[in-house]
């Protein structure tokens, strides 16, 4: 894989990465809306939207930054040299990765109980 690809390639997933997490929250904040204006009680169908959305959000950014995490990993010799190569190398891919899942998640949960309450 040439320098040019690994680059194309980390930009698309990045920018992957991005526009699942922005959808990811506005799905949450419509369906928070949804649970604040909308009739009390409980309500099957925006349950099963919230649990699809978190699931969506982590399921989906996750394998983006593993893919991230895996053509980081092949960088060669000379790009690990570089100032772009050890900036890259250190970065915490997977700690960024547990984090918005780990936020998604008390989102969703947020989003469940406020239904289920």
């Amino acid at each position: 894989m040439t320098p040019d690809q690994r680059n194309y390639l980390s930009m698309e997933r990045s920018t992957h990465y991005f526009g699942i997490m922005r959808t990811t929250i506005f799905t949450f904040a419509g369906l928070a809306a949804l649970i604040h204006l909308g009739p009390d009680g409980y309500s099957a169908p925006l349950l099963m939207l919230v649990i699809a959305t978190t699931a969506y959000g982590v399921l989906a950014g996750g394998t983006s930054l593993d893919d991230l995490i895996a053509l980081r990993d092949d960088m060669d010799d000379e790009m690990k040299a570089t100032h772009y190569g050890r900036g890259l190398a250190a970065r915490n891919i997977p700690m960024l990765k547990n984090i918005s899942a780990g936020l998604l998640g008390l989102i969703g949960l947020a989003e469940v109980l406020a239904i289920l309450i």
